[in-house]
């Protein structure tokens, strides 16, 4: 990774390789290196890098010597940073922010987490990786691997026609690359390395070879195989457009709020709130402040949540019950797949769509999906339901025209 100079760099692996301490290593050393360079380390959502790499950046890079480097809040045109006394800058930002990011030049882009962003992010970003201080400019990320259709692995297999090499070169990391997991020494398993690989060991299905052995491969028997990035993950403008809630209450599982746009016949997930940890207020609050901000007619929640069904209809919101039917759920998600998108900053509800499968050996006749990565897909199941009924009791006409389209 320290020595491939390519415009585009991909470091992928399983979880544990070391990629992220690595890569945040490698835009510290160039910014060592070359005075005056500009780099940017980002995330699709900002708040997400500050709570992970940003953490190992501070504590484990900088923190393990005396490197003179200060610290400087952002503006409303530039993002926050680190100033080193060479004059190098790295910047910190992300996706969901992008006028901060997008309205400067540097000569490394960081993307942690890359399988988060859409590839019109990846494209516009290598448009910035033009600040000429350092020999080359280039756009690099890590990752653990996705499905094989994601467009990130597509990326790395398909050939430039101008250049002939790939348009994304991909390094595979391995946990023996990670000394605090693997002694090359004594060529074994660290005690650390034991107990890390042991809980990899026990994960099963395509995680384990995803996260435990670093394929690229689908979930098996996905509940929505129709699901495309490509075609179903795209920014709309759809303010305009009606909106409902649709709620899903976790408890030790995420709590998860959605935003569903909907027109004469078309859905469009505009916005997620997919948080762990909400007591029943945070979630309320929650509730209430999207509602406010995209004036939604209504909130469909699981009708199990009555505690919550009760205090916001005290809070002047209309609610209705959830249908919690599963197999009829499905297929009505199923149907409207012809005209639902998910704007790209949903990255739990689209994860969710792509991991979302029946148990081994099941089928879509016989079986309910497993009880894993299900939260957004019970929320947009309850409020495609809802609609359906909706629509049909407020109006039979309307609801006979609604069928015929997607039902």
């Amino acid at each position: 990774m320290f020595r491939r100079h390519e415009p585009e760099l991909l470091i992928a692996g399983p979880a544990g390789t070391g990629k992220t301490y690595g890569a945040l290593w490698r835009i510290h050393l160039a910014a060592l290196k070359y005075p005056g360079m500009r780099a940017i380390m980002l995330r699709k959502v900002q708040e997400d890098l500050t709570a992970s790499a940003l953490v190992t950046y501070q504590q484990r890079v900088l923190g393990s010597g005396n490197f003179g480097v200060r610290a400087f809040g952002g503006s409303k045109l530039k993002p926050a940073g680190f100033q080193y006394p060479n004059g190098s800058e790295i910047l910190i930002g992300g996706l969901d922010k992008p006028e901060k990011v997008m309205s400067r030049e540097y000569d490394l882009v960081y993307v942690n987490e890359a399988t988060e962003i859409t590839e019109e992010d990846w494209e516009n970003l290598t448009t910035r990786a033009r600040w000429g201080v350092m020999p080359y400019q280039q756009v690099f990320g890590d990752c653990n691997p996705q499905g094989p259709g994601h467009w990130l692995y597509k990326r790395t297999q398909r050939i430039n026609p101008e250049t002939g090499a790939v348009f994304t070169v991909m390094l595979n990391s391995v946990h023996e690359d990670n000394p605090a997991l693997f002694d090359p020494k004594t060529n074994d398993w660290t005690d650390k390395g034991r107990a890390y690989i042991s809980k990899l060991d026990n994960l099963t299905g395509f995680r384990r070879m995803r996260l435990r052995d670093g394929k690229w491969v689908a979930a098996e028997g996905v509940v929505y195989p129709a699901f495309n990035r490509a075609t179903h993950v795209k920014a709309i403008d759809c303010a305009k457009w009606s909106a409902v809630l649709l709620v899903d209450v976790g408890t030790r599982n995420p709590t998860v709020v959605l935003t569903l746009r909907h027109g004469s016949d078309r859905f469009h997930i505009e916005r997620e709130v997919y948080r762990t940890g909400m007591s029943s207020d945070d979630i309320v609050d929650t509730v209430c402040d999207e509602a406010a901000r995209c004036k939604a007619s209504h909130v469909v929640v699981d009708p199990s949540a009555a505690g919550i069904i009760l205090s916001l209809e005290r809070r002047g919101l209309q609610v209705h019950k959830a249908n919690n039917e599963i197999k009829s759920g499905i297929t009505t998600v199923t149907t409207a797949l012809s005209c639902l998108t998910v704007d790209p900053s949903c990255n739990g509800t689209i994860t969710e769509f792509e991991t979302y499968a029946y148990p081994k050996g099941g089928n879509a006749h016989s079986d309910i999906p497993a009880k894993v990565d299900d939260h957004a897909m019970d929320a947009l199941r309850y409020g495609l339901m809802d609609l359906t009924q909706f629509a049909v009791k407020a109006s039979p006409a309307v609801g006979v025209v609604q069928q015929s389209r997607w039902h």
